[in-house]
C-alpha cells in the first residue's frame, strides 16, 4: 500500500489515498466472492458405475476362485467395494478400468504403481497386475486355495513349491499381503489417485 500512495503521490497525498485505498476498498466491497475453481470434488457421472463395477470385479473373483470364494477373499471384496461405492469412487474404477484394457488392446504395456496395488477391487477390474492378498497357493484347474494366514511369508511368490494332491497340479503362488488402507485411507474415503 504504501509504495502504491508512493507511485500516486504527484496526485497529492490526500487524493492518493482515496485513489490507492478508498477506491480499491469500494469497488472490492461491490464484488461478490467468487472462485475461478469451485470446491469440493467433481468426479464424472456415469449411469450404472456401481453396478458394473460390482459386476465387473465380482465376475473376475469368481474366475479366479470359483463360484465359493473364500472367506477372505469375499470379507475384502465386500468392504472394499462398500467403500468404493459409498464414497463415489465406482466411476474412478470403471474409467481407469476401461483405460488400461484399451490400452492393452492396442499393445500399450501399461502397469498401475503405487498404493493401488493396495486394492483387490483394482486388481479384479485389470487397473492393477498386483493382488494385495495373503500369501496363498491357487490351483487354475479345480480354482482351490490355500491362504497363508500366519505372516510366515510375505509374498506369495516366495512360497515353497506345492502340489495339489486332489487333482495334481502345480499350485500357483499368488498375492502380497496389503491393505486396503494403504490406497483409500482408514475410512476409505480417500480420494483414489489411479
Amino acid at each position: 500500500t504504501a509504495e502504491m500512495i508512493e507511485e500516486f503521490m504527484y496526485l497529492g497525498s490526500e487524493k492518493a489515498y482515496e485513489v490507492v485505498v478508498l477506491n480499491t476498498n469500494r469497488i472490492s466491497d461491490s464484488i461478490e466472492n467468487i472462485s475461478p475453481v469451485p470446491s469440493g470434488t467433481f468426479p464424472p457421472k456415469l449411469e450404472g458405475a456401481e453396478e458394473k463395477i460390482v459386476e465387473l470385479a465380482m465376475k473376475q473373483a469368481r474366475e479366479r476362485y470359483g463360484d465359493y470364494l473364500p472367506q477372505i477373499v469375499e470379507d475384502r471384496m465386500k468392504r472394499e467395494l462398500d467403500s468404493i461405492v459409498r464414497n463415489g469412487f465406482s466411476v474412478m474404477y470403471l474409467i481407469a478400468s476401461t483405460l488400461v484394457q484399451k490400452s492393452l488392446s492396442d499393445g500399450y504395456l501399461v502397469g498401475s504403481r503405487g498404493s493401488v496395488g493396495s486394492s483387490l477391487v483394482a486388481y479384479f477390474t485389470g487397473i492393477t497386475e498386483v493382488n494385495p492378498l495373503k500369501p496363498h497357493y491357487i490351483c487354475s484347474s479345480c480354482k482351490y486355495s490355500e491362504f497363508i494366514t500366519d505372516s510366515s511369508y510375505d509374498c506369495g511368490y516366495d512360497l515353497p513349491d506345492k502340489e495339489f494332491p486332489v487333482c495334481g497340479e502345480k499350485l500357483g503362488k499368488d498375492g502380497y499381503d496389503i491393505p486396503f488402507e494403504t490406497f483409500l485411507g482408514f475410512e476409505g474415503d480417500k480420494e483414489p489417485d489411479i
